[in-house]
C-alpha cells in the first residue's frame, strides 16, 4: 500500500529494517571471497595454473530469500520519493541473494554489470564510458613515475603491526569515537579488509605513509563511519548496510576522501584506472592467468598481480568472459560525488551534505532521506568525516573551482605550447 502518513512510513521503515536485519542476510564480498589456501596453491604450482575456485552456495534458502524479496518490493507501492526509495533498497538485497545464487557462472558477471555497470557504462545518457575515464586517467599521469620518496630520503614502509598500530591510535584520538577493531590477520585475502567495526590487516603487507593516511580516510571515515552511522538511526537501521545499489555512491566518496586529504598517490589512481581495464580485458576473454601475466610484465610484484587478478575473477569465471564488474565504480563513484558536491557545495546545502554521511546510501537516495529529515524521522549522523567538519575550508575550494566551468581548459593550454613543447625536448 502507498504511505502517506508519518506513522505509515515508520511502520513501513521498520518492516523493510526487518528484512534487512534477518538471519538469511546476504553479504556478497564475503560470499565471493578466495580463501587464502588458494592464493598459496596458485603459487606452490608456479603460478601456471589457473586458480581452483569453488563456492558453497546454500540455494533453497536463498531461492526463497528472492521469492521473499520480490513480494515484498511488489507491496510498496506509491510514487514518491520514499516509497521508490524503499522499492530500491528492497531490490538490492533481493539481487544480493541473486547474485550470490549465479556464483561460478557467466550469470554472476551479467548481474554484475546489471548492479555495478561495466567499463563501456556511459555517464548520465552522455558518450563517455568508464574505460574512457580510466584512459584519460593514465594518459593524464603517464608522465609521472613511481611515487618519488620524500626529501628527506628513502621512504619508511609499514608493516601490519605498525599499520594496525597507527589506526588504533587515530581512532582514539576521535570523539566521539567508533567502536572499531584492528587486529592482524595472517588469513586476509586482501592487504586490508574493512567492515562497519573490524579493521583486519594481512599480516605480510606493508604500506607507505600516504597508503595509511589513504587507508584511514577510505575504509574508517568512509566505510566504517557510514555503516556506524547507519546502524545508530533508531526508524533507518538498514542504512547501516547499503547493499550493491549503494556501492558506486559508497567507493566514490571514498576515493573523494582520498583525494580531498591528498593521501590518493598517483600509483593509487593508476591502479584505480587500471582496475577499469583489467574488467575489460576479462570481459573480452582473457582468463585469471592473463591478467596476472599481464600485470607482472607491467610491473606489479607477483602478490600484487594476484590480488589484482582475483578482485576481477572472484565470483565469476577464472576462464575469462564472466568478471566481476564492481571495480569499474570507483573512478565513475568518485565523478558523481564531486559533480554532486559541486552544485550542492556552492549553494551552501550543508545539512544536505550531511545526509553523505548518515548511512550507507547512493546519491539517488538523498531526495527520499530529505522528507525523512523534514519529518523527522531520520536523525542528523552522529559521526561526521573531517572533510565535512571542516565546512569553512571546503566551501572555499568548491567557490573558486566552480569558475572553471565557464572556462575553456583548452584554450588556456594553447597559451602554455610553447612551455610544453620546450619542456619535452630532448
Amino acid at each position: 500500500m502507498e504511505i502517506t502518513t508519518d506513522d505509515g512510513i515508520r511502520e513501513r521503515l521498520a518492516w523493510v529494517d526487518a528484512l534487512a536485519s534477518s538471519d538469511r542476510r546476504v553479504r556478497v564480498l564475503e560470499a565471493i571471497g578466495w580463501p587464502r589456501e588458494v592464493e598459496e596453491r596458485f603459487f606452490a604450482r608456479g603460478a601456471g595454473a589457473l586458480p581452483e575456485v569453488t563456492y558453497e552456495v546454500d540455494r533453497d534458502p536463498l531461492q526463497d530469500r528472492v521469492r521473499e524479496l520480490d513480494a515484498a518490493e511488489r507491496s510498496i507501492e506509491g510514487d514518491d520519493p520514499v516509497s521508490v526509495w524503499l522499492r530500491s533498497t528492497v531490490a538490492s538485497m533481493r539481487d544480493a541473494s541473486r547474485m550470490v545464487l549465479a556464483l561460478g557462472t557467466a550469470d554472476f558477471s551479467r548481474l554484475s554489470k546489471e548492479l555495478y555497470g561495466g567499463p563501456r557504462t556511459r555517464f548520465h545518457g552522455g558518450n563517455e564510458r568508464n574505460i574512457d575515464l580510466a584512459n584519460h586517467v593514465i594518459e593524464r599521469l603517464r608522465p609521472h613515475g613511481k611515487d618519488e620518496a620524500s626529501d628527506d630520503g628513502a621512504v619508511e614502509l609499514l608493516d601490519a603491526e605498525g599499520l594496525a598500530a597507527q589506526l588504533r591510535e587515530r581512532v582514539a584520538r576521535e570523539y566521539p569515537r567508533m567502536a572499531i577493531t584492528v587486529l592482524v590477520d595472517p588469513d586476509a585475502t586482501a592487504r586490508v579488509v574493512a567492515g562497519a567495526s573490524r579493521v583486519r590487516v594481512r599480516a605480510d603487507a606493508t604500506f607507505t605513509p600516504w597508503e595509511a593516511d589513504a587507508l584511514w580516510h577510505h575504509e574508517v571515515e568512509t566505510h566504517a563511519l557510514t555503516g556506524q552511522n547507519g546502524a545508530a538511526q533508531p526508524a533507518v537501521g538498514f542504512l547501516r548496510m547499503g547493499g550493491p545499489r549503494s556501492t558506486r555512491t559508497q567507493e566514490g566518496l571514498a576515493v573523494f576522501t582520498e583525494l580531498h586529504h591528498h593521501c590518493a598517490s598517483i600509483e593509487r589512481l593508476r591502479r584505480l584506472a587500471n582496475r577499469v581495464l583489467l574488467v575489460e580485458m576479462a570481459e573480452q576473454g582473457a582468463s585469471f592467468l592473463d591478467l596476472y601475466r599481464h600485470l607482472v610484465k607491467h610491473g606489479s610484484s607477483e602478490r600484487e598481480a594476484y590480488l589484482d587478478a582475483q578482485r576481477v575473477c572472484r565470483g565469476g569465471l577464472v576462464a575469462g568472459g564472466a568478471p566481476f564488474t564492481k571495480d569499474t565504480v570507483y573512478l565513475s563513484g568518485l565523478l558523481d560525488v564531486q559533480a554532486f558536491l559541486s552544485a550542492v557545495v556552492r549553494e551552501g546545502f550543508r545539512d544536505e551534505m550531511e545526509l553523505l554521511a548518515c548511512g550507507r546510501i547512493a546519491l539517488e537516495d538523498l531526495t527520499a532521506l530529505v522528507h525523512l529529515r523534514r519529518r523527522g524521522i531520520l536523525q542528523r549522523p552522529r559521526f561526521i568525516p573531517a572533510w565535512l567538519r571542516r565546512w569553512r575550508t571546503l566551501v572555499p575550494e568548491f567557490a573558486f573551482l566552480s569558475f572553471l566551468d565557464t572556462i575553456a581548459l583548452s584554450r588556456v593550454q594553447l597559451q602554455y605550447e610553447t612551455l610544453i613543447r620546450a619542456a619535452t625536448e630532448v
